[in-house]
C-alpha cells in the first residue's frame, strides 16, 4: 500500500478515546457528533459493519448535499485497544446531480486508540484525474477538508456519549385523537 497523502492526530485522554471509538462504530450516533451527517440514511442502522453502503445529508445553501461512503474494513484489538475503519467515498451528490468529480477516489482510515497517551488518527489517501492536474492544490484541499473535519468533529462531539435515536413508528388506532406520530425518547 502506498503511503497516505495526509496523517492528522488529536491526543486524547482514556475515557474519551473508549467513547469516540464507540461513536465511530455506531452509525446511529453520527448525527450527533459529525457535522457533515444532520441526517444518515443507510440499509442498516447500528454497528457499521464492512461492506456497508451510507449516505451523509446535510443542507447547504437550501440544497440536499449528500456524501456517499463504503465501510472497506472494520479493525479491532486487546493489546493495544484500538478500533479502526477504513471508509471509502463514493462521491458527492447535490439536489441529485454528481458534483465534486475533481476527486478520481477517497480513502480515509480512522484509528482510534483506547489507551492511556491514545487518540484518534486519521490517514487519507486520494486521486486526482490527469485533466484535473492544473488545480491539483484546490482538490488536495477537498480530500483534506474532509479528514480533518472528521478529526475535529470525533475529537470534540464524538467524545460524548449519546442516546441512540428511536425509530417513529404509528399507533394501530383508527380513532382520529390517535393519528398522530409517536417518536418514543429512551
Amino acid at each position: 500500500m502506498d503511503p497516505p497523502q495526509g496523517v492528522w492526530r488529536h491526543p486524547l485522554e482514556l475515557a474519551q478515546s473508549i467513547q469516540a471509538g464507540e461513536n465511530l462504530l455506531n452509525l446511529d450516533t453520527w448525527p450527533s457528533w459529525n457535522s457533515s451527517a444532520q441526517r444518515v440514511l443507510s440499509s442498516a442502522t447500528g454497528p457499521l459493519s464492512e461492506g456497508q453502503r451510507f449516505d451523509l445529508h446535510r443542507i447547504e445553501r437550501q440544497r440536499l448535499i449528500e456524501e456517499l461512503w463504503l465501510v472497506k474494513i472494520i479493525r479491532s484489538g486487546e493489546n493495544p485497544n484500538f478500533n479502526e475503519i477504513e471508509f471509502e467515498w463514493l462521491g458527492q451528490q447535490r439536489n441529485g446531480k454528481t458534483v465534486g468529480t475533481a476527486l478520481k477516489s477517497l480513502r480515509i482510515s480512522v484509528t482510534v486508540l483506547c489507551e492511556e497517551n491514545g487518540g484518534i488518527e486519521i490517514a487519507a489517501w486520494w486521486q486526482i484525474p490527469w485533466w484535473m492536474k492544473f488545480i491539483r492544490s484546490r482538490v488536495n484541499a477537498q480530500a483534506k477538508s474532509f479528514a480533518t473535519q472528521w478529526l475535529n468533529d470525533l475529537a470534540t462531539e464524538g467524545i460524548v456519549s449519546y442516546v441512540e435515536s428511536q425509530p417513529f413508528s404509528f399507533t394501530d388506532d383508527k380513532s382520529e385523537d390517535s393519528k398522530t406520530v409517536v417518536n418514543d425518547p429512551v
